[in-house]
């Protein structure tokens, strides 16, 4: 019975992702002061993180609200689903398998996908989501860890970032995009889960060439073991001139398309 209500409950998960969350944010409202003061009440978005234009706080319209109040939502419910998927998956181990289970939350891409960037990119020059298992084929001149947090690290040249998939997802492709635009870095590519519902995977998809895995990526945990296939499945982004080899290398792993 655990094993079905555990399914059931990825499910509503993979929906809430592919429609859209925001976590830690709330809706509040507002009148304003001084000659405009009047009977408008006005509503903003509000979070404990920056959102991606950099403040903390969104000035919502009415044709706005209805779709912020259903990603604040979704986020709640979200970490609520995560907890409970978890609470079910520890019921249905043995004493043995919960005694040796991994702790670690790291997910290493398989080598056959980080071949295929080097071979978009000619290289990897930084890697600002790794670890020292992940570089034993990611082989980065320049790699960043939990403890040196990528976030806060400069990014350059060929970037290879696979980030991690929980609420600071928008940061990470926020930096990246932004070290691309700037100058910092010369490519990327970026692997994350599809989120068509979230505005950091709208701005990638509306400036960058993509490729929709034709398959769910199976990743490596912490002892080198091949997971099975994950709940949602996969995008690679390409931030560069190169848009036609990215196209050529990766046609093979799925579908290929550029913004117009």
């Amino acid at each position: 019975m655990k094993r079905k209500d555990i399914s059931r409950l990825k499910r509503r998960v993979e929906a809430i992702e592919q429609e859209g969350y925001l976590h830690n944010c709330w809706i509040g409202q507002y009148r304003p002061r001084g000659t405009a003061r009047g009977d408008n009440v006005y509503f903003q978005l509000r979070s404990k993180e920056p959102l991606p234009h950099g403040k903390r706080s969104k000035h919502l319209t009415p044709d706005d609200l209805g779709h912020y109040q259903r990603l604040v939502k979704n986020g709640r419910e979200l970490r609520k689903l995560r907890k409970e998927i978890a609470y079910l998956e520890k019921l249905t181990r043995s004493p043995r398998a919960t005694i040796c289970a991994s702790a670690s939350d790291e997910w290493y891409t398989p080598p056959e996908y980080i071949e295929l960037a080097r071979q978009v990119m000619g290289g990897i020059d930084c890697d600002p989501a790794s670890n020292a298992a992940a570089q034993k084929w990611v082989k980065a001149e320049t790699w960043y860890g939990i403890k040196e947090n990528g976030l806060t690290q400069p990014w350059h040249g060929r970037v290879w970032l696979n980030p991690p998939y929980g609420t600071g997802i928008q940061q990470w492709i926020g930096k990246a995009i932004g070290a691309y635009e700037q100058g910092y870095i010369s490519q990327a590519i970026l692997l994350t889960r599809p989120a068509p519902g979230t505005s950091w995977f709208q701005e990638l998809a509306g400036k960058f060439a993509s490729c929709v895995t034709n398959k769910r990526i199976k990743f490596i945990d912490a002892q080198g073991q091949q997971q099975s296939s994950p709940v949602h499945g996969n995008v690679f982004f390409y931030l560069g001139e190169g848009v036609e080899l990215f196209r050529a290398v990766f046609s093979d792993s799925g579908v290929v398309a550029r913004p117009i």
